[in-house]
């Protein structure tokens, strides 16, 4: 990852405002069913490299200058999977770093507080 783009890493949804793009493709939205303790695992540790920089340790953070992720509403994994992907904000497009499993992976453990939510 680049320099920049990991310093401004995956803020995700930084503001409430509608979301100007929609992806429709399949292989970009989430799993259906609920997450699992694998995928929860391997989104941990894809947060971890990509996205703690800027979004803390474990999703701790205050919410000042990057979006509280623990915050996130679980019942909107189609605002996630956009975000991440066609960027938001200060938040840069992942389309090309992070490949749909990967982003699937960040979803499960975004979407369930880390596991502490299963």
């Amino acid at each position: 990852m680049r320099g920049g783009a990991l310093l401004i890493l995956c803020m995700v949804a930084s503001s409430g405002g509608a979301i100007a793009q929609t992806n429709t493709d399949p292989a970009m939205m989430p799993a259906p069913g609920p997450p699992t303790q694998t995928l929860v695992d391997k989104g941990r540790e894809q947060f971890h490299r990509t996205c703690a920089q800027c979004h803390g340790r474990n999703m701790v953070n205050s919410g000042t200058t990057s979006y509280d992720l623990r915050k996130f509403p679980t019942d909107q994994p189609d605002r996630f999977f956009n975000s991440v992907t066609n960027g938001k904000n200060s938040m840069p497009s992942f389309s090309g770093a992070l490949d749909p499993g990967a982003i699937q992976w960040l979803w499960a453990y975004v979407s369930t507080r880390g596991g502490k939510e299963m």
